[in-house]
């Protein structure tokens, strides 16, 4: 039992730590055109973003509620939406969506591990079928898109 709760704290620890307890406007200001995860065009392009939805309630009511406060036009839209529906590369250049990523940390006063799932946030530009990935990931996925959406909207003013 007393592994099993110091595991949740070095999970609660990591997992805080990786936010960097920032925020999110702080964060917003580190995702840049020059640091590579903002596709230079965007700063002048009048554009529709994408946000992609997998399906599932809850990661899509998050991703619902992030795009909310994002100030530029936009569409939510499933893989299977966005090749029928959203296949115009011109209009729709750019999508916001993720790749899974883990990280393995060291259980506070034990020799074992424990893998923390986290989401690694891009821009793919579709024109051009280039990424622009986040230079970090996260467990807070729904802190990171907001991050993410913010700093958009800063360079596009």
């Amino acid at each position: 039992m007393k592994t099993f709760i110091m595991s949740l704290a070095t999970i609660a620890i990591l997992s805080t730590s990786m936010q960097s307890c920032a925020s999110t406007g702080s964060v917003a200001t580190k995702i840049t055109v020059e640091s590579g995860e903002i596709p230079p065009d965007m700063k002048s392009e009048d554009f529709t973003l994408i946000g992609v939805l997998k399906e599932r309630g809850s990661y899509d009511k998050y991703v619902e509620k992030a795009f909310a406060d994002y100030t530029g036009k936009y569409v939510l839209a499933t893989e299977n939406e966005i090749k029928e529906k959203y296949s115009d590369v011109d209009k729709y250049r750019y999508i916001m969506d993720y790749e899974r990523a883990t990280g393995s940390v060291m259980v506070v006063g034990s020799s074992k591990s424990q893998t923390v799932p986290g989401k690694r946030y891009f821009i793919l530009d579709r024109k051009t079928n280039k990424e622009y990935n986040r230079k970090t990931w996260s467990s807070f996925y729904y802190k990171e898109m907001q991050a993410y959406l913010k700093a958009i909207n800063e360079v596009k003013k």
